[in-house]
């Protein structure tokens, strides 16, 4: 089935890598441009902000492309108007940049697609300037909680044809296996280890019954902001065009929560990343 996409758009620049993000992701999509005009921060003569120029680009570009787009305009808080929007339309995607428009948009990352990455029901794609292109390769970052085997099963259904690279990242100085203490001991530590073997090993069965092609690696890393340096670097270093993660981690000392790992690999990846409840 087509995926419904939604792209909120400001006519700001990422605005139009949003879109051909989208385009060629999911070529098959129903896409839907969604405006928002926030009433706090836009005059009501404001031509320059006017629906019809925020879309005009866009719209040119679905045109010469042969793409069939529809477009929605709305007036409200916008990460508000873009949550309920997708809510009661059945949206399967969001697609958004990370900025918009210098000052005048309320599309920033920490404002708007915070807001929306917290809040949305449904995978939210974030795109950044000069997002990283080429041959198609994702990866998913996982940690064994709910949330990471949900990045991977939307990872093998909606791109099973994609090569994907199943990452763990370990902290050894920091885990749930020890309940947020320090881990000393070898003993401690093979145990982190086994651990991370039968977690990636149940990603590949998980990705044996989509008939997906993955490899899985496991990477160890020591200091603040680990595992999320983990995946940057991965990414950084490696064909990665697109990243998934989970939006919450395990509970307790893991890092894999939005407003941390998630959050920061959204924040500073060449590669657009999707953050998946």
């Amino acid at each position: 089935m087509p995926r419904e996409v939604l792209i909120p758009t400001d006519g700001s620049p990422l605005s139009k890598d949003a879109f051909e993000h989208a385009t060629a992701t999911f070529p098959d999509g129903n896409i839907t441009l969604l405006h928002v005009i926030d009433p706090r921060h836009t005059a009501p003569d404001d031509d320059e902000l006017s629906s019809e120029r925020v879309f005009a680009e866009l719209l040119d570009a679905a045109e010469r492309r042969g793409i069939e787009v529809e477009t929605e305009t709305r007036v409200g808080h916008p990460s508000r108007e873009i949550v309920t929007y997708s809510e009661q339309n059945g949206v399967d995607e969001i697609v958004m940049g990370s900025h918009g428009r210098e000052r005048t948009s309320r599309i920033l990352f920490g404002s708007v697609a915070e807001r929306v990455l917290r809040r949305a029901p449904v995978p939210v794609t974030i795109v950044h300037p000069h997002r990283r292109t080429g041959e198609k390769h994702h990866l998913v970052a996982v940690d064994g909680s709910e949330q990471s085997r949900r990045a991977l099963e939307y990872a093998f259904s909606v791109f099973p044809d994609v090569e994907t690279t199943i990452l763990h990242a370990i902290d050894p100085m920091e885990t749930h296996y020890g309940e947020g203490q320090l881990v000393y001991s070898e003993a401690e530590y093979e145990q982190i280890e086994e651990e991370a073997e039968r977690l990636l090993a149940d990603a590949q069965d998980l990705a044996r019954e989509y008939d997906a092609s993955v490899t899985a690696t496991t990477i160890t890393e020591w200091g603040p902001n680990e595992p999320a340096d983990a995946i940057l670097d991965y990414v950084e270093n490696n064909d990665i065009d697109h990243v998934i993660v989970g939006s919450h981690g395990r509970s307790g000392a893991s890092r894999l929560l939005l407003g941390s790992v998630a959050e920061t690999v959204a924040r500073r990846s060449p590669a657009p990343v999707t953050v998946v409840r």
